[in-house]
């Protein structure tokens, strides 16, 4: 096992369950997972990498397995190391405690210790200290107050090179189509780094002054690369938003509908100009709200998704040939089923249970690696000994995973057709709530053009 002192050196142990099995079934958990801009983050110099924290443990897999060539070391709330065993499995892991006033008084004093490790992890440059500044995890897209822990271990470590050139803070953001659902996307982005240099001689003359100082300014910059929703009041209506009117400002600004950086860019400027028509007139963003919160009423009466009313009609007669002619892959189906059951239908029952909703993510990968672990070597055990050809023993070892993400999407494109089916049958016979609900989608685009129209590029 690793000790802490040296912590952020190469491992091969770490290696292997970096490569060959987190970042396989990190990457299999989710639709599609992306990684913006990592060139921001400078090579061979002390690096502290500072995210938006939303999803317990998901959002660290996510640089540990996305950040090629790196070994990020990471800091935790101390409540978790709470025997000799787990301390050890932690820091093999690249994990170190930090110490918060509620575990006591006495506590804090072990932070001196930990602070001089990860003074001596940036000071050899060889991989990122990643902390989160927000110090928890929410469930908004928002950026909440940022703790004072990460600007200590910052100006701790730039003590070493004094107005010179040293420690830099990575602002970076993280977004997640969906927090607690499986095979949902996600994106990382970051920005541009900030030096601590530049605040050094503020720190010499009133550290006080200097930690707020260098606070602002990472607040600042997190809020450029995050989707950060200031409204409280209307929160809801952002976020609907982004989920309606991506597609069609996507095309406004001459990007890709299917690019996760290119939604990200809508996104942020869907909450850029609805934020400066909120400052100057509120009037029209409670309009918009008004037929937002009628439309999720019907949308909920009516069991719908927001792609759903898109379109004014779907093709009936097309979606009833899908489904006949997808009939004959029924045996892939039950075999991508009964291959991939334990780790797809088991997690989720398994973690009901947890009050906090951020670590049901986390509870649902962690407990599918397990059962996938122990699940595909039986299976492939038994491929060896029944099936007939060796290339077909090969073949279906290799197909274990892609046979379970085909399952997933044939429900899925099942689950679709029927909507296609009964929205449209709907709109044929005219049914009241299925036409309110298509009139207030269409009144809700039309509504955001025209503060589109007014604000946009300002």
């Amino acid at each position: 096992m690793a000790k802490r002192e040296t912590i952020d050196r190469w491992s091969l142990y770490y290696w292997m369950l970096q490569v060959l099995y987190v970042k396989w079934l990190y990457g299999f958990y989710f639709s599609r997972f992306r990684i913006e801009a990592a060139d921001k983050i400078p090579k061979g110099k002390p690096v502290i990498l500072a995210p938006n924290h939303q999803n317990a443990l998901m959002d660290a897999l996510a640089f540990v397995s996305g950040l090629k060539g790196k070994q990020t070391v990471f800091l935790a709330r101390a409540d978790v190391f709470k025997s000799k065993f787990v301390i050890k499995i932690l820091t093999f892991i690249k994990i170190l405690p930090v110490y918060r006033i509620r575990d006591g008084r006495s506590e804090l004093q072990k932070n001196e210790e930990i602070f001089e490790i990860t003074s001596n992890v940036l000071h050899n440059s060889i991989n990122p200290l990643c902390l989160y500044p927000e110090g928890n995890h929410g469930d908004k897209r928002r950026l909440r107050p940022l703790v004072k822990g990460i600007f200590r271990i910052a100006f701790k470590a730039q003590e070493k090179y004094g107005e010179h050139d040293g420690v830099k803070i990575v602002p970076a953001g993280v977004d997640y189509s969906d927090y607690h659902r499986f095979r949902k996307n996600l994106f990382v982005i970051f920005g541009d780094p900030i030096e601590v240099k530049d605040y050094w001689k503020d720190y010499l003359e009133n550290q006080p002054v200097a930690i707020n100082k260098l606070r602002d300014r990472l607040a600042e910059e997190m809020k450029k690369v995050m989707i950060h929703i200031e409204s409280v009041t209307y929160y809801d209506l952002y976020m609907g938003l982004r989920k309606i009117y991506n597609r069609k400002l996507c095309r406004l600004m001459g990007l890709n509908i299917h690019d996760q950086y290119h939604q990200y860019k809508a996104d942020k400027n869907l909450i850029s100009f609805l934020d400066q028509c909120l400052d100057k007139e509120p009037e029209k963003i409670e309009e918009l709200n008004k037929e937002f919160q009628h439309y999720e009423k019907l949308k909920k009466e009516l069991n719908y998704r927001d792609w759903v009313p898109r379109k004014r009609r779907y093709s009936i007669l097309g979606n009833f040939f899908g489904v006949v002619l997808s009939l004959f892959t029924l045996p892939l189906v039950i075999l991508g089923l009964f291959n991939n059951w334990p780790h797809l239908f088991l997690p989720p029952r398994i973690t009901r249970g947890i009050r906090d909703k951020q670590f049901h993510s986390t509870a649902k990968w962690g407990f599918g690696a397990v059962l996938m672990t122990i699940y595909y070597p039986i299976l492939g055990v038994l491929a060896l000994i029944f099936l007939p050809f060796w290339w077909l023993k090969i073949l279906y070892i290799l197909t274990l995973p892609s046979s379970g993400i085909y399952a997933l999407n044939y429900r899925k494109f099942l689950i679709k057709s029927w909507v296609r089916v009964k929205y449209s049958t709907g709109m044929m016979k005219k049914n009241s709530k299925t036409q309110q609900l298509r009139s207030s989608y269409v009144r809700l685009i039309e509504l955001t053009d025209r503060i589109h129209e007014e604000y946009a590029g300002r």
